[in-house]
């Protein structure tokens, strides 16, 4: 807004030699051309919301470009030639008027609205397209959101199910062995209660889980399941999402066969990276499974909401992998993603 009338100024001195120097007839014509210039920015103002009002979205820029400019120098050539012609016939122009005049002014017109709009038009561009971006990135960590509760929903039943139908089957089989079953899924169930409503849990709370769940595992299936730990100490305090290694064991469970002649090994452990790795052997079963790999969308799914790295998965069709990232959380209790 003061540019405009500083150009106005800097540009009637051109004409000072014009004016025989006399700066009284310098500082009038200045003074009416400012007070022109107020009025027409007022006028390119009340255009300028109008046609953003049309065209507000960042898809419909060409457009409202093409109709800011148009209306610009519309108004730019019907004033600058509308007001030397009265500065001319009111004697206040200081200057003969010739057609030289009118270039003059018209060119110095279109060439200051040129780039104050272009300037005007960038701002607005950026700010609408970061009001965008932050748009689509909201938009996207709801619908994760609610991809993840669909999957957990999914999961915390598919569990309950699937312990029940073992117990049963003790019941009747080994009564003693359904009893510490029990046991068992009482520690596992009420972990997977605590755990629901968080966001990230320590390794170690995780390991501990898995302690109770693998035990779960082997009154069930015996020596048809094997599952190893190698995690560093250093690590254990590290943070992942909870239900990690449960939801990558069940899908390990779920494509392979147990047998004792052909047990799963299940290893977890760490990466030089500072990642937590579970891997699996593969025994696939010979019965088609429905590869709808809840599990695994439900992990990824996680990390994304969170804004983390997705976890790496691999499949060399002896071994099935999963490289979970960890994060730490620092001495000022901020949470940052682990770096090798």
């Amino acid at each position: 807004m003061i540019g405009i009338p500083a150009v106005e100024l800097l540009t009637n001195l051109l004409y000072l030699e014009q004016y025989q120097y006399n700066w009284w007839v310098y500082l009038r014509t200045s003074f009416w051309g400012v007070f022109y210039i107020f009025l027409l920015w007022e006028a390119f103002t009340r255009w300028l919301r109008w046609v953003r009002a049309k065209y507000p979205n960042i898809e419909q820029t060409r457009h409202r470009i093409l109709l800011t400019f148009a209306g610009y120098f519309a108004i730019i050539t019907a004033a600058q030639i509308t007001v030397v012609s009265l500065f001319g016939l009111l004697g206040i122009a200081g200057v003969p008027i010739t057609w030289e005049v009118y270039l003059h002014q018209l060119l110095g017109g279109y060439v200051v609205i040129l780039i104050v709009g272009i300037l005007y038009e960038i701002i607005y561009y950026l700010s609408k397209l970061k009001t965008a971006l932050i748009e689509a990135e909201t938009a996207k960590k709801i619908s994760l959101q609610h991809q993840y509760d669909s999957l957990k929903a999914q999961v915390n039943p598919h569990f309950l199910f699937n312990s029940l139908t073992s117990l049963s089957m003790l019941i009747d089989e080994n009564p003693r062995q359904a009893s510490a079953f029990i046991d068992e899924m009482s520690t596992v169930y009420r972990y997977l209660l605590q755990t629901s409503v968080r966001d990230l849990i320590p390794l170690r709370q995780e390991l501990n889980f898995l302690d109770s769940y693998y035990h779960l595992l082997k009154i069930r299936y015996g020596n048809s399941v094997f599952v190893v730990q190698d995690v560093r100490e250093s690590l254990l305090e590290n943070q992942l999402p909870p239900l990690s290694l449960q939801l990558l064991i069940e899908n390990a469970l779920k494509h392979n066969m147990l047998l004792p002649e052909c047990p799963l090994t299940i290893r977890v452990a760490c990466t030089p990276q500072g990642e937590l790795e579970v891997t699996n052997t593969i025994c696939r079963k010979t019965t088609k499974v429905i590869a709808n790999r809840t599990g695994l969308a439900t992990i990824v799914s996680r990390y994304r909401l969170l804004d983390l790295p997705d976890p790496v998965i691999e499949d060399d069709g002896k071994l099935f992998s999963v490289r979970l990232p960890l994060l730490r959380v620092s001495q000022e209790k901020t949470i940052q993603l682990t770096t090798p």
